[in-house]
């Protein structure tokens, strides 16, 4: 199996992966991310670009937050992919991004200084802020059925309180050149739109 052979191979276990989640972490979120970590590694040459791809395709098929108690399981399916499509060479990096990409996982372990988890990373966290952030949010907290703002929430109990928690956070922690650069623009978005909601629902409330 040649490399493109390989890459086809990926989209197809990714998008039978994606079956269930919402439609901010379907096949869409997917291509955006690559398409970011491309630009990013464009940039900086900071890995091989098929590992760049194969990797920003699977970064998101165990997501705890659908896999829940079964995220070991989920590692498991990926890395018997790897394994049966030889791709094996390639797991322990692939896997050491996976297992660590997550804004919120609390005890990251392996290699943190990869590049290629510093620039996957990156392009996972600046679709998560921007207008395309801001789509992203309120669609998954529709999906969780979350209130969209409850006043002084800065714990993430709504979807606004969510910006506070993560989404404002985000730009801080960019780890490559091209990541900040792209990030200012984004955050500025996101300011921008809280300034306006908070506008508008403290208007509809006088």
């Amino acid at each position: 199996m040649n490399r493109d052979q390989q890459i086809k191979k990926t989209e197809e276990f990714v998008k039978e992966n994606l079956k269930g989640y919402d439609s901010g972490h379907d096949w869409w979120h997917i291509e955006r991310v690559r398409g970011l970590s491309r630009h990013i590694n464009e940039k900086e040459s900071l890995a091989d670009p098929f590992i760049v791809e194969i990797t920003s395709l699977l970064h998101d098929s165990a997501d705890s937050k659908f896999a829940g108690d079964k995220i070991e399981e989920g590692y498991a399916r990926i890395e018997e992919y790897l394994d049966r499509n030889g791709l094996e060479g390639m797991k322990e990096r692939v896997m050491g991004v996976i297992r660590n990409i997550s804004f919120s996982k609390k005890s990251p372990s392996g290699d943190l200084s990869d590049p290629l988890l510093h620039l996957i990373q990156d392009a996972d966290r600046l679709d998560a802020i921007g207008a395309i952030g801001v789509a992203r949010a309120f669609n998954y907290g529709g999906f969780r059925n979350n209130p969209i703002w409850i006043p002084e929430d800065e714990n993430g109990k709504s979807t606004v309180g969510h910006f506070y928690e993560k989404l404002l956070l985000l730009k801080g922690k960019m780890n490559t050149e091209t990541g900040r650069k792209l990030a200012d623009e984004r955050h500025d978005f996101l300011e921008k739109f809280l300034e306006q909601f908070y506008r508008e629902w403290e208007f509809s409330i006088i």
